[in-house]
């Protein structure tokens, strides 16, 4: 399988990553955001941040008197989240084009924030690392990950309909999917946040089923990390499409069920 580069994707894909805001995105950001328990005057690093499902929340929690380093790969997504953070009036807020996994900020952090991201980094476990050495002693990692069963039917579907156009893409397990199945459960994930070096670990499970319908099932693969499964050529694309939404049908059910695990810096 040839390698693409998330950032590019997900830049390609910003808008059709945007219209699952309102049902997923925004909800579970601030879901996260929650979970860190912000204080007023806090200093926030959002990794990975998208078009800002966490940054607005943590924003409005620190207040006037805290900050949000949000940084992520995607120009088209930072360009989303630019908007939104203007919008909102939050002034304590920077963004920032960056791979996180090799940013150092200016500050020491309270609370880093990483949602469903950290399993796109080449090396997962020292991508982590590096987040948690910017914590100060006491701060917290918080970060949202998939339980085994969410993104399905989708998953293994678009894998089918994509191996069509590119059969290297069998019997290969994408390097996300990889990551992920290693903190696909409540336990995995604490024992994995414990094995970075975070105590105080504990891990809550968030159910969600969703309606989805083939359209939205697409914008879905067009606007997430499904989109460096497809291939290169338009039509061979559109090939793909086809075979992806008549296997949905025009309505499903998908399993959205999601971790959040918190660990604390020693």
């Amino acid at each position: 399988m040839s390698a693409r580069d998330p950032g590019l994707a997900f830049t390609d894909g910003a808008l059709q990553f945007e219209a699952w805001s309102d049902q997923l995105w925004d909800p579970m950001g601030y879901a996260l955001a929650s979970a860190a328990q912000l204080q007023p005057g806090e200093r926030v690093l959002d990794a990975c941040c998208g078009t800002g499902a966490a940054t607005l929340p943590a924003a409005a929690a620190v207040g006037p008197q805290g900050s949000v380093d949000a940084v992520d790969l995607s120009t088209g997504l930072l360009r989303l989240a630019a908007a939104r953070v203007g919008a909102a009036k939050l002034l304590n807020t920077t963004l920032t084009e960056a791979d996180v996994t090799q940013w150092r900020g200016h500050r020491i952090f309270d609370a880093v924030l990483c949602s469903y991201s950290m399993f796109f980094f080449s090396d997962m476990e020292a991508g982590v690392e590096h987040l948690a050495d910017m914590l100060r002693p006491g701060g917290r990692f918080v970060t949202s990950t998939w339980l085994a069963g969410a993104l399905e039917p989708f998953a293994g579907r678009i894998l089918q309909a994509a191996v069509t156009e590119r059969p290297r893409l069998e019997g290969i397990l994408p390097r996300p999917n990889r990551n992920m199945d290693k903190v696909s459960s409540a336990d995995a994930l604490k024992n994995w946040l414990q094995d970075r070096g975070l105590t105080d670990v504990t891990v809550t499970e968030r159910t969600l089923c969703l309606t989805v319908d083939d359209e939205m099932a697409w914008t879905l693969v067009m606007g997430s990390g499904w989109r460096t499964y497809l291939p290169r050529d338009p039509e061979a694309i559109e090939r793909v499409r086809k075979l992806f939404v008549r296997s949905v049908g025009p309505q499903v059910e998908m399993n959205s069920d999601s971790l959040i695990g918190v660990g604390y810096r020693p």
